[in-house]
């Protein structure tokens, strides 16, 4: 219960959680929105030094610090994209266990009519047992690749790829050894990629979030928004933000903090002052939020 200590003293923070559970426990409807914050809280944060030392060794060793660095880097050589590309998403994917985090965040809601959407392509809700139907991953996942080209709607497994390519990557260029084994497209020979949003069933699933949403007027809706901020708002915040504006029955908790690893880029908890009674600002940690409400219900409540 380390996340949660150093709040257990703060008023303002236990008087958010006992309004955040109340509203969880009482709503008709609960709608989560996920981004990097609650899969860092997790214990996958691409702010992690010394997480990126274990599974990016040649970058790290090359002076690079963490994965956000990397997210505009200058062009690559397409063995060397592949190379880095082949361990981030292993490790993310395949290495990174399925976060207890998530295993909690799912009791909280497992037993209410809720919804997710996420922007966070590392799949930890399938993982920890969440109902795919009941998630929307907006920005997609690791787990397929598409031609670049766009000379097809076809899309392919990413998993025997990474498979083939891992074993390849030389440690000391950082390249893909065998340049012939790196993934084209079949029909027109353009570079393959990973397939965010553009992979089979893409549409559906976000029209599943989109009936969810129309399913709660008129319905006690509670929002409860974590770890997201400005990398991607469109997906999550700002929506959230319009639908708590126009519901007359709903609240938004935004449950974010600042990062100290990356001061000025991080957290924003702050709610538009449209929103004042409507939306409650949770300046912490997503950890301690997640923890201190499944301590109250699955040990407080149970005593009572």
């Amino acid at each position: 219960m380390k996340n949660t200590h150093e709040f257990e003293d703060n008023k303002e923070f236990r008087e958010a959680i006992e309004n955040l559970a109340e509203w969880l426990k009482t709503a008709d409807k609960i709608l989560i929105g996920a981004g990097a914050g609650l899969s860092a809280a997790a214990g996958l944060s691409y702010l992690d030094e010394e997480l990126f030392k274990q599974f990016q060794p040649e970058m790290a060793a090359w002076g690079y610090r963490y994965p956000y660095e990397l997210f505009q880097h200058e062009p690559w050589p397409q063995a060397r994209e592949w190379a880095y590309n082949v361990r981030h998403i292993h490790f993310v994917r395949y290495v990174f266990p399925p976060a207890e985090l998530y295993k909690k965040l799912r009791k909280l809601v497992e037993d209410k009519d809720f919804f997710v959407i996420t922007s966070n392509c590392d799949r930890q809700f399938m993982r920890t047992g969440f109902p795919m139907e009941r998630v929307f991953e907006a920005q997609g996942s690791y787990d397929r690749l598409r031609c670049t080209g766009r000379c097809t709607r076809e899309t392919w497994e990413i998993k025997p790829y990474l498979d083939k390519l891992l074993p390849l990557i030389d440690s000391e260029t950082f390249m893909i050894a065998d340049e012939s084994a790196i993934p084209y497209c079949p029909y027109c020979g353009a570079p393959l990629a990973t397939a965010f949003r553009a992979f089979e069933g893409y549409k559906e699933e976000r029209q599943r979030y989109v009936d969810f949403v129309e399913s709660t007027v008129g319905k006690k809706l509670c929002i409860l928004e974590l770890g997201v901020g400005f990398n991607t708002p469109v997906v999550i915040r700002w929506p959230f933000e319009r639908l708590a504006y126009y519901h007359n029955h709903a609240h938004l908790f935004r449950v974010n903090k600042e990062y100290k690893e990356w001061p000025g880029h991080g957290g924003y908890p702050m709610v538009p002052r449209e929103l004042k009674g409507k939306a409650t600002e949770m300046p912490y940690d997503a950890a301690a939020v997640i923890e201190s409400l499944y301590q109250r219900k699955y040990f407080t409540d149970k005593d009572e």
